[in-house]
């Protein structure tokens, strides 16, 4: 698999602690040993993995003029796990991504996935941001945490999870439903649109509930990360409040 460079703090100590994949060097700013970057080198002392002092023009360089915070990490390329193996996982809450490009977006959304604990995110083979080094800093290091999967027909991939007993849920401006109405406690796969078109008619078709978010203001629509957060958080919330009720 093909080396990747890491940039950035965070993503640099997700990609170590989680141990998904290699790290096969780091590179710092001279002097740059404190707080979190000091963990990092320690990290990298106990594994062996080399570890260079460069200066900032190095760093640039290595980084390909993104924002590094004077940290740099070459490591095994991201990869991705089986579409069907999402299937499996207990209690499923599944991010769905209709093409989205943005690898800022794509990055945010998978942040917001783990954090609010989805067992997986699935992106379009084309017409996506490719998992880069952009993505994993977006998503401060989630990318290392969060089981990734790529499907080539989403129609197909979505009646898939349907047959499995997943409930497929689109988040779009057109549903007929409010996005607090339905219950999450089931197991559950979210579908948010790309940037430019959104869900795709198919794809909402296959859908078997649409979700809207109310819009009070000028503005049409939400970032699809932001979407993504309000949605994900409900379900949260409704799981919780279930999980905490006393058993009969």
């Amino acid at each position: 698999m093909a080396t990747e460079v890491i940039v950035g703090v965070h993503a640099v100590y997700e990609a170590l602690v989680s141990g998904e994949r290699p790290v096969e060097s780091i590179h710092f700013h001279r002097g740059a040993t404190r707080g979190k970057i000091q963990k990092i080198l320690e990290i990298a002392a106990e594994r062996g993995i080399p570890v260079r002092s460069e200066e900032r023009h190095e760093l640039d360089r290595r980084a390909g003029g993104r924002l590094h915070q004077g940290l740099v990490a070459m490591a095994r390329g991201l990869s991705t796990v089986p579409f069907e193996s999402l299937v499996t996982a207990a209690s499923p809450l599944i991010v769905v991504l209709d093409e989205v490009q943005d690898p800022q977006n794509l990055g945010s959304v998978i942040r917001t996935a783990e954090t609010a604990g989805a067992t997986g995110v699935v992106i379009t083979e084309r017409r996506s941001a490719p998992l880069s080094a952009a993505v994993a800093r977006a998503s401060a290091g989630a990318v290392e945490h969060v089981p990734i999967a790529r499907v080539g027909n989403l129609a197909s991939g979505l009646r898939l999870l349907k047959d499995n007993g997943i409930w497929v849920v689109g988040v779009d401006q057109q549903g007929g439903t409010l996005w607090t109405e339905f219950d999450y406690r089931a197991p559950v796969a979210l579908v948010l649109g790309g940037e430019h078109r959104g869900v795709r008619r198919l794809v909402r078709e296959t859908c078997d509930v649409v979700v809207r978010l109310p819009m009070a203001g000028r503005i049409e629509s939400l970032n699809v990360s932001v979407a993504a957060g309000i949605v994900l958080y409900e379900a949260v919330r409704q799981r919780a409040v279930a999980a905490a009720r006393p058993r009969p």
